[in-house]
């Protein structure tokens, strides 16, 4: 039997269920909810003819995409908070290596350019700190985006 190559929907479906076993272990309720709550949904719409595949790949990275501001916006325990955010940023990149390839380099042209340019790029500094914090190979990175929030913030 000849072995088939994962798609993109297949990588997403794999990090969506990667995600709910790591969060369940956590412990946290929100958490769980969340992303256990994705897969059916999403095998469910794979499962059905007419929906567009790429309209579903589509629809789960934005997902993706969003979940650094669901996990900072659920109140969770700071502890809890941290290890969801590292589990989600190390889930998506063994899944998916080139999914934040964008959001790297908007935060390489936000960092080259030394300040922030309003909300959005601040939530983008501000979820990289989230994922390398207490992380000591990434001092001197965290020391300069500490530094441009702290500007941005004093500023607005």
């Amino acid at each position: 039997m000849k072995n088939k190559s994962k798609t993109k929907l297949d990588a997403i479906i794999d990090t969506y269920e990667e995600l709910a076993v790591e969060y369940r272990a956590l412990g946290d309720q929100k958490l769980i909810d969340l992303f256990e709550s994705f897969i059916p949904f999403i095998h469910e719409a794979k499962n059905n003819l007419q929906t567009k595949r790429s309209a579903l790949v589509t629809g789960c990275e934005q997902g993706l995409r969003e979940a650094p501001l669901f996990l900072t916006s659920f109140k969770l325990p700071q502890d809890i908070q941290s290890t969801a955010l590292k589990f989600f940023y190390r889930v998506v990149e063994t899944h998916m290596p080139a999914f934040f390839e964008k959001e790297r380099q908007k935060r390489e042209k936000i960092v080259s350019r030394g300040k922030i340019g309003g909300e959005g790029e601040w939530h983008l500094l501000r979820n990289r700190v989230d994922e390398i914090e207490g992380d000591v190979v990434h001092e001197v990175e965290l020391l300069e985006l500490y530094r441009m929030l702290d500007d941005y913030e004093s500023a607005t």
